[in-house]
């Protein structure tokens, strides 16, 4: 019984901590602006594709 308690733990731990991880994640790039005017973004890729705006 002690062993299936521990594997639970480790399951909640390990998930807790990719939770901990995405939330820094999110923090890192809300405060270093990745989020802010993201418009431009998509006409860069295109422009890489050989596709215009016009088109």
């Amino acid at each position: 019984m002690d062993e299936l308690r521990y594997l639970i733990f480790g399951q909640f731990l390990v998930s807790l901590l990719m939770a901990l991880g995405a939330l820094c994640f999110f923090v890192w790039a809300a405060a270093s602006g990745l989020f802010e005017d993201v418009e431009p973004v998509k006409y860069q890729v295109l422009e890489g594709e050989g596709i215009t705006r016009d088109a």
